[in-house]
């Protein structure tokens, strides 16, 4: 029986284990949505690509950042800024939304198996046997 059935109080590790479960199915949950919304996209354009006969370019990411706030994110497209994220922002200028979705849900979804690892960790060695050799 658990804890709660008995009218004990949870302990701070059962606590713990609830939020990284809760967390791990938060990511896991974006991962599959934005994974769905990727094939949903390629999968569109795939349909038009055989009904028009020709593959309709996607938009980049960024048109779609420049959308959600057009004012708030020129510091992005600034030169001085720090170089990793004007890398970032180069590519994410020239990746196609389907894959940046895809890429984004891969990630989560690794992300959410990497938290809710539950193996146990490796007992530490203090004492080292002398005649093992």
């Amino acid at each position: 029986m658990t804890s709660i059935r008995r009218g004990m109080p949870m302990t701070t590790k059962r606590l713990e284990e609830l939020a990284r479960e809760g967390f791990s199915f938060a990511l896991w949950l974006a991962a599959v949505m934005l994974n769905m919304a990727s094939v949903l996209w390629l999968g569109f354009q795939g349909l038009q690509w055989l009904h028009d006969g020709h593959w309709t370019k996607q938009p980049p990411v960024m048109a779609w950042v420049h959308g959600v706030c057009p004012g708030a994110c020129d510091f992005v497209t600034n030169p001085h800024s720090w170089y990793g994220v004007a890398k970032l922002v180069r590519f994410l200028y020239d990746v196609p939304s389907g894959l940046a979705l895809a890429l984004i849900g891969i990630a989560l979804g690794v992300l959410s198996v990497s938290v809710s690892d539950r193996r146990p960790l490796a007992p530490s060695v203090t004492k080292v046997r002398i005649g093992a050799f």
